[in-house]
């Protein structure tokens, strides 16, 4: 035989061999759908606020931070120190509660005193606390003042009855009645 001859008949013989071994395989179609074991967890649903346009006004406020226009958008205003009791406000009685012009509930507070050193305006803070009233302290550090209120109340006529048993007390010379407004 001719040498051009047999590798033609080598490479039928293999050809056939190779088909009658895979064909089976790839006909049956039961191996291919065959899921590998694993032991790794289901991938878990994104919640709602993972999305894009979320990263991207996460990202929006960190630079708003880093410039400082978050600061200046969330500072204090000012709060004054009340030389007198506020007037009442035209058109709100003072046994209600009422919403003003950004609706937000008139509420009052009690300016008790001011105080240099933060350990005294706590222990009068204390005090009234153990007496039963709502006592809380601000303090501002450009002034170096930590100042004490009782309050807030919603009815301007109960602030002015503890205004009242306030001004009674030995320990407390001047309760002055005034707006109360959140620092937030």
């Amino acid at each position: 035989m001719e040498l051009h001859l047999k590798k033609r008949i080598v490479g039928a013989w293999l050809t056939v061999t190779a088909l009658l071994v895979v064909a089976p395989i790839v006909l049956d179609g039961s191996r291919t759908y065959q899921l590998l074991e694993t032991t790794a967890p289901e991938k878990p649903d994104v919640p709602a606020w993972a999305s894009e346009s979320y990263e991207r006004q996460v990202r929006k406020e960190i630079e708003e931070v880093a410039s400082g226009e978050a600061a200046k958008a969330i500072a204090m205003p000012p709060v004054t120190v009340a030389e007198r009791d506020e007037l009442p406000v035209q058109g709100v009685s003072p046994d209600r509660t009422a919403m003003d012009a950004d609706n937000v509930p008139y509420a009052w507070t009690l300016q008790i005193g001011a105080f240099s050193q933060r350990a005294n305006a706590h222990r009068l803070r204390d005090s009234l606390r153990n007496d039963g009233y709502k006592a809380y302290v601000q303090e501002f550090p450009e002034e170096g003042i930590t100042r004490v209120y009782v309050g807030p109340q919603l009815r301007r006529s109960d602030a002015e009855a503890q205004q009242t048993k306030l001004k009674q007390r030995a320990d407390i010379p001047d309760v002055y009645l005034r707006r109360y407004q959140a620092e937030s």
